[in-house]
């Protein structure tokens, strides 16, 4: 079964690399609201050259300046028409800006073509129709296109099993995942498309009589985050004595709060009293990665991490309460502030990102106020 699933990996790789897709342009003739949507999404500027971040890890990575691997690019720019030389070594073949296939990024016609994902021993693999002109839907009755054809696939597009062929989980070459994302599969709400690709009002393409269409911007950490947060609660108490006071974060989410480790979560918290704030302790979400080896443990970049050595992120659909000690009275207003960094501080340096506005901004999903009585 194991060699099974190996050969299916290899196989969807296979098919994808060097393959023709359709331009994102062409797309936009017929479906101008969804690419409107889908160019300010991660999808659509998944490159080291617009995504910085992923670039500034390229540069540090040593696949970049030892062995010539652009190992990324089978699912940051899949499209590519030389994608079969941008993942093999020692070929000087690295990422070009002026190639206009791997500036498609994550392309509408590579997603739309995904005919099932296999699990991978480093990442996930899609599995990608040699059919050019045959796009996927979930839909029962996906009706006809005087453009391309239309086929249903509901068990990978309807839950969002197609997202895994990439964002399953990444491995490094020490067998260690670098990033995962482990669906709770108790959870009463674990389907991505839900939270990732919501409906929202305007037809799906121009010949359309839908009054909704599934949402192609992709919220996630680098865009909008309104959509997502009303997935997060948060309320504010304070006992009786009025000597602490709690903040406590209802996570109902089916994953962690954090996937990758260059991320972090961060909570702040102020105390305003007579036209003075004071700054409670910040409480920090992060997962950091490294080495258990040796006298202490010790962070390391991803490559090299073997071990997670510091874990505080709220697990999947579980509430944590964040204590604070204070002499509160009435009339204190308590404000609670919780978000993301796309770069923890302490990566920053390491990756030459401390000018970088996208790295440090933070990025509040959920905020909260409460007025002691």
């Amino acid at each position: 079964m194991k060699k099974f699933l190996l050969l299916c990996a290899l196989s969807g790789l296979a098919f994808a690399a060097n393959m023709h897709f359709e331009k994102n342009q062409k797309c936009s003739e017929c479906h101008p609201a969804i690419y409107k949507e889908y160019q300010t999404s991660q999808h659509a500027n998944a490159t080291i050259f617009k995504d910085k971040i992923h670039g500034a890890v390229y540069d540090k990575h040593p696949q970049h300046w030892k062995i010539e691997k652009y190992r990324c690019g089978a699912c940051h720019t899949p499209t590519a028409d030389n994608l079969s030389e941008l993942l093999a070594p020692n070929n000087g073949v690295i990422p070009d800006i002026d190639n206009e296939t791997q500036n498609e990024a994550v392309a509408c016609a590579y997603c739309h073509r995904i005919e099932d994902t296999a699990p991978g021993k480093a990442f996930g693999r899609n599995i990608v129709s040699k059919d050019e002109k045959v796009y996927f839907t979930k839909k029962s009755n996906p009706g006809t296109s005087p453009f391309h054809g239309l086929k249903t696939n509901t068990k990978v597009f309807e839950n969002g099993k197609m997202c895994m062929g990439c964002h399953a989980h990444k491995s490094n070459k020490k067998a260690f995942d670098v990033c995962e994302t482990d669906i709770n599969q108790m959870a009463p709400k674990k389907n991505c498309i839900e939270c990732h690709m919501h409906k929202v009002d305007g037809a799906p393409h121009t010949k359309s009589t839908e009054t909704q269409h599934t949402f192609h911007g992709f919220p996630g950490l680098h865009g909008d985050l309104t959509n997502l947060s009303q997935y997060i609660g948060m309320k504010i108490t304070n006992t009786d004595d009025k000597q602490m006071f709690t903040v406590t974060i209802d996570h109902d989410v089916p994953h962690a709060s954090l996937l990758h480790p260059l991320r972090m979560g961060k909570l702040e918290v102020s105390v305003a009293r007579d036209g003075q704030v004071t700054k409670m302790q910040t409480r920090e979400l992060i997962k950091v990665i490294g080495s258990k080896e040796g006298a202490s443990p010790s962070p390391t970049p991803p490559w090299l991490a073997t071990d997670i050595i510091k874990d505080t992120r709220i697990p999947a659909n579980t509430s944590k309460a964040y204590p604070y000690k204070w002499e509160l009275k009435s009339g204190d207003v308590i404000t609670a502030k919780f978000g993301y960094l796309l770069v923890k501080p302490k990566a920053l340096k390491k990756f030459d990102l401390q000018d970088n506005k996208e790295a440090t901004k933070f990025r509040i999903i959920k905020e909260q106020t409460f007025t002691v009585k």
